[in-house]
């Protein structure tokens, strides 16, 4: 084994990244927050079904914005095209099409783990490359992420080797590679908008670094051109040139930001990602003079991205995530400078190892947990438990205990004859407005809580009629430990399926 690993670093490489990758297409079903189903495959399973359009025209879009749709629907039409792909080979429900889904952006996010380990190969050695490689295949974010709808990671996926063909582009005088950097670069940006952050360095690092204004200018017009492909798609999606572009921006600036945090909020996440104490000695090793006079092409990208980022109002998790892969290839550069220069890193052995050692026993553990996570289990399980029964005439989606957003498309996105209720329109105001009533109960009811429903079954069996639990949407380890950590903001995801004894 460590014989294969030293003759074949990149192969061994490619088969620790696909193998994750694979499990977790296998296994870590669901979805990981909002964005990662309703902004992205719910909208492309209603086109599969509904069209593109509304009757007036205008995208369709469940819950735009009245100002607009403020994406560009590049991401969401190549979900579509997945979806008509799996559908004609007979696929129906979105819990066995989405399998080919994430197996296809397990594929996909394949591009940063290449490009990355290339990238090292060229610039430090085979063992820099190898560690490297493996970082950005088994880091325990890395394959769960990898599987998601996430705009973010997709955009992720393509802006790295966006930043490869740059960075080799001036090394090798080729204007082939500064073209195809823009190429990757353009359609990063299309699907996520503030990757243009990090474009826009690029131009100015290529002049920073060789003097010459050649590669900047090519690569500026490829950015050009690909905006304007953009902004010709939007004519036929949106109505208008850039209107998704216009969109956004107006957005940010007008519409309060959901989710704030401190400036420093994207620093703190990056250094715990990345697992302290080893990530102050990773993190801190990319400001090294030589790691940014060498590899500007990366250096400021990844900087000014997050800078930014820190600098705006709105701040969630999922912002950073399509400058990681690049933080992590300026991190291995950064410790392999290090090492090189035979100072204290490469001295004290034991405190090297021991960091190391520390890292990798942490991840692996954590990479375990979220390689099998199936998040927000019990929520799709109990709609997919409803999606394969023929006798549903009504569903009441009781969602009073636990605000919930509800997964409609594991059933049927049109949700025909349902009701959800909340806390602010409770089963008594249902059956007082007459939109339940015992002559004509619901057969199925699905309960959000986080225990048994002890007081649903008897309010039900007093107003309704006798219902019996036919499911248990189970939560998932990950539900569960992030419950026990935060019960206040972190559900277990836990729902019970009831049915109408006739």
């Amino acid at each position: 084994m460590k014989l294969f690993i030293r003759e074949h670093p990149f192969q061994t490489v490619i088969i620790v990244a696909l193998g994750l990758r694979i499990l977790a297409a296998l296994f870590s079903q669901g979805y990981m927050a909002h964005d990662d189903h309703f902004e992205t495959a719910r909208i492309a399973w209603s086109w599969h079904h509904d069209g593109m359009f509304l009757p007036d025209g205008t995208l369709r879009w469940e819950g735009k914005p009245e100002i607009g749709v403020s994406r560009s629907a590049v991401y969401n039409l190549f979900l579509l095209g997945i979806m008509k792909t799996t559908s004609a080979f007979g696929i129906e429900y979105l819990d066995i099409h989405m399998y080919f889904n994430r197996m296809i952006h397990a594929l996909l996010s394949m591009l940063p783990v290449i490009f990355g380990f290339l990238y090292l190969r060229d610039e430090t050695d085979q063992r820099t490359a190898l560690v490297g490689g493996l970082l950005l295949s088994a880091h325990f974010l890395m394959p769960y992420i990898s599987v998601r709808n996430l705009i973010e990671m997709a955009a992720a996926d393509l802006l790295l080797p966006a930043l490869y063909f740059s960075h080799r582009s001036m090394k090798n005088n080729s204007d082939r590679d500064t073209i195809l950097a823009a190429v990757f670069g353009g359609i990063s940006f299309m699907i996520r908008f503030q990757v243009g952050l990090a474009l826009v360095s690029i131009p100015i690092a290529m002049i920073i670094m060789s003097r010459k204004w050649r590669h900047a200018v090519i690569f500026s017009i490829g950015i050009l051109v690909m905006v304007a492909m953009q902004g010709l798609l939007d004519i036929y999606t949106h109505g208008k040139f850039l209107d998704s572009l216009w969109i956004h921006i107006v957005g940010n600036i007008t519409v309060a930001a959901p989710l704030t945090g401190p400036w420093y909020k994207y620093i703190l996440l990056i250094f715990g990602i990345m697992i302290p104490p080893f990530s102050i000695l990773f993190i801190g090793s990319i400001f090294s003079p030589k790691v940014i006079r060498n590899h500007l092409v990366l250096w400021l990208p990844a900087v000014v991205f997050v800078a930014v980022h820190s600098l705006v109002e709105g701040k969630q998790e999922r912002y950073i995530i399509p400058i990681f892969p690049v933080i992590i290839v300026l991190g291995c550069v950064g410790i392999y400078y290090m090492y090189q220069s035979g100072g204290w890193y490469y001295k004290w052995k034991k405190l090297r190892v021991a960091l190391w050692g520390w890292f990798w026993i942490l991840n692996i553990v954590i990479l375990i947990l979220f390689t099998f996570n199936y998040a927000h289990r019990g929520a799709v399980d109990s709609l997919v438990y409803l999606s394969r029964q023929s006798d549903v005439d009504g569903v009441i989606f009781d969602c009073t205990e636990r605000k919930k957003f509800i997964p409609y498309s594991y059933w049927d996105y049109r949700k025909p004859n349902s009701l959800r209720l909340t806390p602010s329109f409770t089963w008594e105001n249902a059956i007082e407005s007459g939109e339940i009533s015992a002559e004509r109960p619901p057969s199925y009811v699905v309960i959000f809580s986080d225990g048994y429903p002890d007081r649903q079954l008897e309010y039900l069996h007093n107003a309704l009629g006798k219902y019996q639990i036919v499911h248990h949407g189970k939560p998932s380890l990950m539900d569960l430990i992030l419950h026990r950590l935060n019960p206040k903001y972190n559900q277990k995801n836990e729902t019970w399926v009831l049915k109408l004894e006739k």
